[in-house]
């Protein structure tokens, strides 16, 4: 009998529910390459699309001052409000209809369908009621003219450039999307955008150092934490076992859910009962992972109060980013009282310091589950790495951090770098 067929009937000798788990991960396994790829066509610019752009770009460069009272949004279709990137652009577009009476326009890029754009109005104006005025189109609908236009992804600048009708344009930059994608046709035609001259309204300090780094002027800002990200009232029970929270994403490879899971399952088989972990961030079964007996999986919570609870109780929080954002996870722990662990990337040196107000380890499981040991034996250690992190994000509003946007763009506060 052959080594694969021993596999087979040893696996079917499990059961049926360990059965369908080696399925689908051989399925995984054997994925059309095709899958990671996204639709090339629309990414593809000519050389008058390419010249029009830089006009309006050099045109806004000799502006003193930029008025701005309509704004074309290139936003992509969502299913919940909720996500990070979503709610800032989300965040920002209800700023300025607020604050400053501008009309929000929002073409949905990559859907054709009305049905498609109406979900998204429904879902916007729901999550920030400045939004309810403001129009939603699909993709190919046509677009009047505006003082500005924004990209919210990578992709959407492709559709950016191709818009005609702006006086200025701007690119709402919230991480480094070529990195997601393996080295290839995708990753190498998003990371022109970069080269492109845009001014980008960057998501973090050293994200926009990495845009400028590419040869585009940027100005940054700092993500600010809801106030529903709260330490909890009451000091957790000293004798109950240390609660870990882990930001596991399989589906998202620059969160490194593998280097995760290995970590936490060395982090377990030393303290046992004396941890208790907990995932969220995506619906997945810990057994498929061969990690029933170590964590237990939330799944993807769609509610920001729910979230909030569950960092309140617990003590230490895990998240990776292999990418040049840091996510919002760290920011969000920190003023839930946690004590961080992520890894060492120097894109987000900004923000995470090791010893100082995290621990951070280099990408290997027996060093990330080091660090996490090291805060179950060590409360004084937890503590002290928990107020440095509800100091770091004391004080910090999203008005301010959007005021220095709007400043940005109609170069009335910082200018473009």
């Amino acid at each position: 009998m052959s080594k694969r067929s021993r596999h087979i009937r040893t696996t079917l000798r499990r059961g049926p529910t360990e059965a369908g788990y080696a399925f689908f991960r051989a399925r995984r396994r054997r994925r059309n390459l095709a899958d990671e790829e996204p639709e090339l066509r629309a990414a593809d610019l000519d050389l008058e699309d390419l010249e029009a752009n830089a006009e309006v770009l050099r045109a806004y460069a000799a502006l003193d001052v930029l008025e701005v009272r309509s704004v074309q949004w290139f936003l992509p279709w969502f299913h919940l409000t909720t996500g990070g990137g979503v709610h800032t652009a989300l965040r920002l577009a209800a700023h300025l209809a607020e604050r400053h009476g501008v009309a929000q326009r929002f073409s949905i890029y990559d859907r054709e369908d009305s049905a498609g754009a109406r979900d998204i109005a429904a879902k916007a104006a729901a999550a920030f009621p400045a939004l309810a005025a403001a129009s939603f189109e699909p993709g190919g609908a046509p677009m009047r003219d505006a003082d500005a236009a924004i990209a919210t992804t990578w992709e959407s600048a492709f559709s950016l450039v191709r818009f005609r009708s702006a006086r200025a344009k701007f690119f709402l930059v919230q991480d480094w999307e070529p990195d997601f994608h393996p080295a290839g046709s995708a990753s190498a035609m998003l990371g022109e955008v970069a080269r492109l001259g845009i001014p980008g309204l960057v998501n973090t300090p050293g994200l926009a150092d990495a845009y400028r780094a590419a040869g585009s002027p940027a100005v940054a800002f700092t993500p600010a934490v809801d106030r529903r990200y709260r330490p909890p009232e009451a000091p957790r029970d000293p004798g109950a076992p240390v609660r870990v929270f882990f930001y596991g994403r399989p589906a998202t490879p620059r969160n490194a859910f593998g280097l995760g899971l290995a970590a936490l399952r060395r982090v377990k088989a030393r303290f046992g009962d004396r941890v208790e972990i907990v995932c969220a961030g995506e619906d997945w079964s810990p057994g498929q992972y061969g990690v029933a007996d170590v964590l237990e999986n939330r799944g993807q919570l769609e509610d920001f109060d729910e979230v909030a609870a569950l960092y309140r109780s617990c003590d230490v929080g895990i998240a990776f980013m292999l990418t040049r954002h840091p996510s919002y996870q760290p920011l969000e722990f920190m003023a839930s009282g946690m004590a961080t662990v992520s890894n060492r990337n120097p894109h987000t040196a900004w923000l995470l310091r090791h010893e100082e107000n995290a621990l951070l380890a280099d990408p290997l499981p027996a060093l990330a589950a080091e660090q996490v040991a090291r805060l179950v034996e060590d409360p004084g250690l937890r503590e002290r790495l928990a107020a440095a992190g509800r100091a770091e994000v004391a004080g910090r509003s999203w008005d301010d951090e959007l005021e220095r946007v709007w400043g940005a763009m109609t170069k009335s506060g910082p200018r473009f770098e």
